[in-house]
């Protein structure tokens, strides 16, 4: 860096410093004014993270007059929302952000929600993973949902999102994350007959998610949580049952895959907790045998898959 370009860094280092000090000294006196509102703006147009000048400029729009009137706040707050979407694009992960837009449109005398989440979802195709942007998403279908006289068919939209998300890109884990809220909701809707079609789907498409990226965590995290809301132990045994045998078929393509050995041992020590008559020896000895592959491939956790397998080799009454 030249001199030329210290001196105008330090120009405007002197003039953020400035403005901070005179919103610092406007909301310690308490001025709720237009030039006040002003001078919040354009000091988060240069640092989002002021979560103290948010709550500034939320106590000034509500003591200025247009607020007691539902046009012009309408319009006031609107041209707000306008302003967020310019400071989205400088810092999409702001907390304070966020939680301001959320106040914003909460105070909207006539909120658009449906037009709010098409917007989200263009913010997501920019960052598919914002936790920020998934978190604001379910706030704004949880209002959806408060106005709708199907509240159902929200759901069912939703869970069609996440999986055009997942399909997209099977390590979402806010995708997953958020399949997992809307699952039950939909499942409770459903026969029984279409709910075991509805969990062959998910299973689908947990096993596509898992043939793609083998050593990603967030299909496994998902079977895992699938496997405890099932209704008895014989469905989770089933849910096992298919799990296994797609590892073993994953395994013939890669036969060192850390991820799908781990969880082939996982899913026989569960059966082993469940429904421990069912497992041969043969799976015994195959589950062993893994465990020992795994000393190998993952000696950092040698200790851990040594402890496994006296375990699993006690109950088994099988030497290790």
């Amino acid at each position: 860096m030249d001199d030329a370009e210290k001196a105008q860094t330090r120009q405007q280092v002197e003039r953020y410093c400035a403005l901070n000090q005179q919103v610092m000294e406007l909301k310690a006196a308490s001025v709720f004014s237009t030039e006040s509102l002003s001078a919040t703006k354009r000091l988060l147009e240069q640092n989002t993270e002021l979560h103290t000048v948010w709550n500034y400029r939320r106590t000034i729009f509500m003591h200025l007059d247009a607020w007691q009137n539902a046009d012009e706040r309408q319009q006031m707050l609107e041209q707000e929302l306008n302003f967020m979407l310019e400071i989205i694009q400088k810092n999409i992960k702001s907390y304070w952000m966020w939680g301001h837009r959320v106040w914003t449109l909460s105070s909207l005398p006539r909120p658009e929600w449906k037009r709010e989440l098409g917007l989200v979802a263009k913010l997501l195709a920019l960052d598919a993973r914002n936790y920020h942007g998934w978190n604001y998403r379910r706030f704004i279908v949880s209002q959806l949902k408060a106005v709708a006289a199907d509240t159902h068919a929200v759901d069912e939209s939703e869970f069609a999102f996440t999986t055009e998300q997942i399909n997209r890109d099977c390590a979402n884990h806010a995708a997953w994350h958020n399949r997992s809220k809307l699952l039950p909701s939909i499942l409770a809707h459903k026969s029984e007959s279409d709910q075991q079609q509805v969990l062959q789907t998910e299973n689908d498409l947990i096993m596509n998610a898992i043939y793609t990226d083998p050593e990603d965590q967030n299909a496994w995290l998902y079977y895992d949580w699938l496997l405890d809301i099932q209704k008895s132990d014989d469905d989770r045994c089933r849910l096992l049952r298919n799990k296994i045998t797609a590892i073993q078929e994953l395994l013939e393509l890669d036969e060192d895959s850390k991820r799908p050995l781990i969880e082939l041992v996982s899913a026989y020590a569960e059966l082993q907790r469940l429904a421990p008559d069912t497992i041969s020896d043969i799976e015994k000895a195959d589950c062993l045998d893994t465990l020992c592959k795994l000393k190998n491939i993952d000696p950092f956790r040698a200790g851990r898959y040594s402890d496994m397998s006296r375990t699993l080799g006690q109950q088994w009454a099988l030497s290790v």
